[in-house]
């Protein structure tokens, strides 16, 4: 009786208790607190942790750690929804970095309540599965009222040898002193 835990509500009737007692039921074999943490819950039951964290976007063909990302960013994203913060996240969350410039920051200044997401792609590119998915996460984290516009921003980085070489054909005389 002293490893009994038991699975009924406190005002479960005497009966009940007794029936739960015969049926040999009295430990769960879940670990409840893993399935709960993005970091320790199995793969598999990933995406219904995902789902109860209300996540706005989700594809079962990303790797594991930009799904890890997705789940453990949500209820801080839901927490600052409406706000650049909480757009900046959704798509870092993705594996991307992005600058928000919004209207008033604009030259000149744009229509009210826009804003521009300059997403940085790098040497990797982009594809438009992946620009739609980053769009539907701006979409669902940015404030009801705003609209919004992107830009796709490459860099690359490159290294430039340069070198000088001289040559004279002048002749130096060097006198003892």
């Amino acid at each position: 009786m002293s490893d009994y835990v038991s699975l009924l509500p406190p005002n479960a009737t005497f009966l009940e208790r007794a029936v739960e007692q015969s049926s040999g039921i009295t430990t769960l074999p879940v670990p409840i607190g893993d399935l709960w943490n993005p970091a320790t819950c199995p793969l598999a039951s990933l995406p219904w942790l995902a789902w109860a964290l209300s996540v706005d976007e989700w594809d079962q063909t990303w790797p594991e750690a930009t799904q890890r990302a997705v789940v453990a960013a949500a209820i801080e994203i839901h927490r600052r929804k409406g706000t650049v913060g909480a757009v900046r996240q959704a798509v870092v969350v993705t594996g991307r970095q992005a600058a928000l410039v919004e209207w008033w920051q604009m030259t000149p200044p744009g229509p009210t309540h826009t804003f521009r997401a300059d997403i940085e792609i790098e040497d990797r590119g982009i594809g438009i599965a992946e620009l739609e998915t980053m769009e539907r996460q701006v979409r669902a984290a940015k404030p009801a009222r705003s609209h919004f516009s992107t830009r796709l921003i490459g860099r690359s980085s490159a290294s430039v040898l340069v070198g000088i070489g001289g040559q004279d054909w002048g002749t130096t005389t060097v006198y003892p002193q």
